[in-house]
């Protein structure tokens, strides 16, 4: 606002410098009286209309400077209004841009948690599973080396039977007795095959279906015949042997299990990690987001005061340069009508 006033200042003194070149009315009829007493009255008039030429040369020229620097002041103050509005629209397309961003990264947030949460009952889930497939293992393991062990005790009793081992003698008066005894007749021997026969897989329940069959023809003898429990004894063998990598194939599928359930709890908590520390990254890039949008919206009501004033000091300046070009152009009316009084004087007083 300063330099605007200086500037007019200098204008307004530019404007009276010259006063002593310029005529008053006054100086008119001062002129016209010495006209009647002086022979040089033609003289004086040449003069004054010199004067008025002068004066209004040099009104012409401040006209001319005030019109410039008024000129220079408008496109000046216009261009700081355009270059302040250019940075208000920038300053809202990035508040716009940054609010758009944010309002994204919310809803991926929300994805992110639920994806989280999901993964987390995926661990939760394997984890009961693995602790399922142990359990279901061990409870194969054990009703197999039960089977087995049952399996191995009637092993013994037939081999004991091949080698005689289950004879006793005892003395009857003066009588030795021989009692043999088969174990194919022992009740417990068939009760033994048909409760593993209801625990058997395919493969055995047919095996333990020809042991009964055998231990039943082996039965009717007194004392079995030793091929027949020769059989019998090859036929739980093979049962055993069957029962044993059964139970190494329960190992084996357990351990896959376990191994591809490790594997989704690995997978799971990878991607949790990963989306954690995505979470994290989109928080921090949401609170910078917020950060600067308070940064631009107090810059925008920076530059909005900015164009205020702006606005009103290009409107007191306009105010300004039209009284100052109004002025002038007075002036310069004032002094042309004068001069053309005073010339058309000059030509009646030539003609006389």
């Amino acid at each position: 606002m300063n330099k605007t006033l200086n500037i007019f200042a200098i204008l307004l003194i530019i404007a009276f410098v010259n006063t002593n070149k310029m005529v008053s009315y006054s100086d008119i009829v001062t002129s016209l009286a010495e006209l009647s007493a002086d022979d040089n009255g033609l003289s004086n008039i040449n003069t004054i209309v010199e004067n008025f030429e002068t004066s209004n040369s040099l009104l012409t020229k401040l006209d001319t400077n005030v019109k410039e620097n008024c000129k220079k002041l408008r496109e000046r103050g216009e261009a700081n209004i355009q270059s302040l509005n250019e940075k208000l629209i920038a300053h809202k397309t990035s508040v716009i841009g940054l609010e758009k961003e944010n309002a994204g990264l919310t809803l991926e947030l929300v994805n992110d948690e639920d994806a989280v949460k999901k993964e987390v009952q995926k661990v939760i889930a394997a984890k009961a599973d693995i602790e399922s497939a142990r359990k279901e293992a061990l409870a194969k393991e054990k009703e197999i080396i039960e089977t087995v062990n049952v399996l191995k005790r009637l092993k013994n009793i037939a081999i004991d039977e091949l080698q005689g081992l289950q004879q006793k003698t005892t003395e009857m008066h003066k009588f030795n007795v021989t009692v043999t005894t088969s174990f194919v007749q022992m009740p417990s021997f068939q009760e033994d095959l048909k409760g593993l026969l209801s625990k058997a897989d395919s493969v055995n329940r047919g095996l333990i279906s020809t042991l009964i069959l055998l231990s039943q023809s082996a039965g009717k003898q007194t004392y079995a015949n030793p091929e027949t429990v020769k059989k019998i004894v090859d036929m739980i063998e093979k049962i055993i042997s069957n029962s044993l990598a059964k139970m190494q194939q329960n190992f084996n599928a357990r351990d896959e299990k376990i191994k591809s359930y490790n594997g989704i709890v690995d997978n799971s908590r990878d991607l949790i990690a990963r989306l954690k520390e995505e979470i994290q990254r989109k928080v921090h890039t949401k609170a910078n987001n917020e950060r600067e949008i308070v940064f631009y919206k107090n810059d925008i009501i920076f530059f909005q005061r900015a164009v205020d004033r702006r606005v009103k000091r290009n409107t007191f300046s306009n105010q300004l340069c039209s009284q100052e070009t109004a002025l002038v152009a007075k002036h310069y009316n004032r002094y042309t009508e004068a001069l053309n009084k005073v010339t058309q004087l000059r030509e009646q007083l030539a003609d006389h």
